[in-house]
């Protein structure tokens, strides 16, 4: 009986016993044994504190968020950085992500190497950090850097790609010049599915989900990218999402250029407004919010900014004649834009033109037909006329050249609420290159809908 209990004994001690320790484990770096490693942990562990409480990353995964080593080579050879995790970085997917904690050596002796916690590296907005090989701790416990979907905590937020998942309707729109946003589809979900599993809201926060319906016009409209430009480049507009004590920069390289996309949150489960925010960046910034899903305007925004921006392509046409008696050809309006900026040529280089409260800038977008080929754009500029439709001449900001008679586009000064106007082409006498001084005569004027 006293041998039972004595082997009894042994197994319960056994059991009790992990199958690695601190002291088990000996982490090494070329060879050298790390000293205090579980020192490092900890310390590492309490500068992540910092970046969670800063909403630089948020928690994420099925494990509490702890620091690793990540082993490089054979037997417990780590990498001189400490991965602490899981966590998100927001804008990136849904799953998880790391935080590099560099390790600077502060001494080397017979008896190891003496490392000392650096700052965390947070990767960028919309960036993930993933540590090469297995992660372990000084106990001996191992891990993978990928552990699929979680629950999220606060400061979550993903851009996913458009799976098509039903949402509940809505209707939100901000723009600028160069970007156009809408949203329509929200969603309030328990938990929601995706491609690395379901995902849920830890305690004290929700889920969110928005569809959002982006047009980015820089990327097809050639006028921003004109050379040579005075000044700034136009400046890529910031998109950014207002939760309850947080802002979050929404990453352009994770939104599509034209397409929907989904973006997936969390809130305080107490409530509180959210709403899209558009920073309209350089020369004259402006920045615009609209509540969502509600889609009610916050603050003042212009009006011509919640019109839309016009349609791709229209076709009007005014006759014209250059250097004969009668009009022998056309200059057709291929396309009219409404908005605040457009860029211009200004004194042999290109500058943004921006429009002032109350008021719009009115492009438009021109071809030639019947007319001689020549670079005399500069020259017929002046000629390019737009009446309102109280009978007022619009005041003409600028033009862009291209290498034909007449410009490109041309832009003029509009009421912001305004729904057409007339184009023509006033008669004058130009002087152009290869045909010397000739007469332009235009004819009736013709009305561009801008009911839009």
């Amino acid at each position: 009986m006293r041998w039972l209990v004595l082997l009894l004994a042994l197994v319960a001690g056994g059991c009790a016993t992990p199958a690695f320790s601190a002291e088990q484990v000996r982490l090494t770096i070329e060879g050298r044994a790390v000293l205090d490693a579980p020192g490092l942990q900890a310390r590492a562990e309490a500068e992540l504190s910092y970046t969670l409480s800063f909403g630089y990353v948020a928690r994420t995964g099925k494990e509490a968020v702890s620091c690793w080593f990540a082993r490089t080579g054979k037997a417990f050879e780590i990498d001189t950085r400490l991965w602490c995790g899981p966590v998100q970085v927001p804008g990136t997917a849904a799953a998880t992500d790391w935080v590099p904690v560099p390790l600077k050596e502060v001494e080397r002796d017979d008896s190891g190497v003496r490392l000392e916690v650096q700052p965390p590296q947070v990767p960028p907005l919309g960036s993930r950090s993933t540590p090469v090989g297995k992660l372990v701790r000084t106990d001996g416990r191992e891990t993978s850097a990928d552990q699929g979907v979680g629950e999220a905590g606060p400061d979550f937020l993903a851009v996913l790609p458009d799976d098509g998942q039903a949402l509940d309707p809505a209707s939100a729109t901000v723009r600028d010049d160069q970007l156009e946003v809408h949203v329509t589809g929200y969603s309030s979900p328990s938990v929601w599915p995706t491609a690395e599993g379901d995902l849920r809201a830890e305690h004290g926060v929700a889920l969110r989900v928005l569809r959002v319906r982006v047009t980015r016009h820089s990327e097809v409209d050639s006028a921003f990218g004109q050379t040579p430009w005075r000044g700034w480049l136009p400046q890529p507009p910031e998109l950014a999402l207002d939760v309850p004590g947080r802002r979050h920069r929404l990453p352009a390289d994770r939104m599509p250029d034209n397409g929907s996309a989904l973006i997936v949150y969390t809130v305080p489960v107490t409530g509180g407004a959210e709403s899209l925010v558009l920073n309209t960046v350089g020369a004259k910034s402006l920045e615009q919010r609209v509540e969502v899903p509600s889609g009610l305007v916050i603050g003042d925004a212009p009006v011509v900014l919640r019109r839309a921006p016009g349609p791709e392509s229209m076709s009007v046409s005014t006759p014209v004649a250059v250097g004969a008696p009668e009009p022998t050809g056309s200059v057709e309006v291929v396309r009219a834009r409404l908005g605040r900026q457009r860029p211009v040529l200004s004194n042999g280089q290109y500058e943004l033109a921006t429009v002032g409260p109350g008021m719009a800038l009115l492009e438009l977008r021109l071809e030639g037909h019947g007319v001689p080929s020549v670079l005399g754009a500069g020259q017929t500029a002046g000629l390019l006329a737009v009446t309102l439709p109280n009978g007022e001449p619009a005041r003409q900001v600028g033009a862009r050249h291209g290498g034909d008679t007449f410009p490109v586009a041309v832009v003029f000064e509009v009421p912001e609420d305004v729904r057409s106007v007339s184009f023509s082409v006033t008669s004058g006498t130009v002087t152009l290159p290869q045909l010397g001084t000739v007469a332009v005569t235009g004819g009736a004027a013709v009305g561009v809908p801008l009911d839009f």
